[in-house]
């Protein structure tokens, strides 16, 4: 079976260098030393294209970075085999730094980032549209945080600038209302629980109001994931509800666990998968994740472990 997309393209307009540091103890008169610590290209739609790789799928990976510290990040992708195409601007990618205490408590620090300038934003728009001139299929993922004078309507209109016949978009951000959302029409949704509330305008205290409002929101996105934490992964559509709860693990981090199971759903689709066969894999992608360090990303052997214990509840 043929792919579903000739090309993925994940767009990051504000990635970052993500820092994991574990240190003995939390002294506040002191230089707290480290013990270990680890560096990744991060980011969430660079953490998309990330796992992609892993799982053997390509993607080009489009958008800005700082120039000071460029090399830096180029370098940490081509150690991961991630495609990219980069706009520089002035000054740095931002640096998100997580503490890992030795009682496994975590605290993580996300810089805002630099501005990026219109003349930077009509260049990655330039060259996704010279991506997607020729009317092959393609899907465009647009994730995480925006730089800090990007607002969430610019953002809105750059994306809907780009929607073209046989361009799908996939949105993982919390910056838009559902409204929003029901004037771009994405292929794909996945935000966490929190950022469904956020984006519903409710506190959704029930599992049947979580699954009242992704119905609602399956009117006008073709695939709706919600991502539950520990208690796993909803998963609706037009045609049906499921249930995804993993089996119970030792978490490590779960930092960069949402762009996994996204990732490992994209990669399902992609790859001739049902929808519902996507879903499951995204959930045991999503659990297989926590169980690595920092931003590590998985690997197809370690998503097939998972696999096998991730139960199925039928909602509809």
């Amino acid at each position: 079976m043929g792919k579903l997309f000739e090309r993925i393209i994940t767009v990051s307009l504000n990635p970052a260098l993500d820092v994991t540091l574990w240190i003995p103890s939390m002294d506040f008169s002191e230089p707290n030393k480290t013990t270990a610590e680890k560096l990744y290209a991060g980011g969430k739609s660079i953490n998309i294209s990330r796992v992609l790789a892993a799982l053997g799928e390509d993607s080009l990976s489009l958008g800005v970075i700082g120039e000071d510290n460029s090399r830096m990040f180029t370098s940490l992708l081509d150690a991961d085999r991630v495609r990219y195409d980069f706009v520089s601007v002035p000054g740095s990618i931002r640096e998100n730094i997580t503490l890992v205490m030795p009682d496994k408590r975590v605290l993580k620090v996300n810089r805002a980032g630099c501005p990026v300038s219109r003349e930077a934003m009509d260049a990655v728009k330039k060259r996704i549209l010279d991506e997607v001139r020729d009317g092959a299929p393609v899907l465009l993922v647009f994730a995480g945080s925006l730089p800090p004078n990007i607002t969430p309507e610019a953002y809105k209109a750059f994306i809907m600038s780009l929607q073209r016949e046989n361009v799908r978009v996939a949105i993982d951000t919390s910056v838009f209302k559902s409204e929003d959302l029901e004037e771009l029409r994405p292929f794909i949704i996945k935000p966490n629980l929190p950022e469904f509330r956020q984006m519903c305008g409710s506190n959704l205290p029930t599992e049947q109001s979580i699954i009242k409002f992704a119905q609602r929101m399956s009117e006008f996105v073709d695939h709706v994931m919600v991502s539950l934490g520990s208690k796993g992964l909803l998963y609706v559509d037009k045609t049906r509800i499921l249930r995804m709860m993993p089996p119970q693990v030792t978490v490590r981090s779960t930092i960069g666990a949402g762009d996994t199971t996204l990732a490992a759903f994209i990669y399902g689709l992609q790859n001739g998968g049902d929808p519902g066969e996507a879903a499951v894999y995204a959930a045991a992608a999503g659990t297989a994740s926590v169980l690595l360090d920092g931003t590590a990303v998985v690997t197809a052997s370690q998503v097939a472990a998972v696999r096998s214990e991730v139960q199925v509840r039928v909602i509809r």
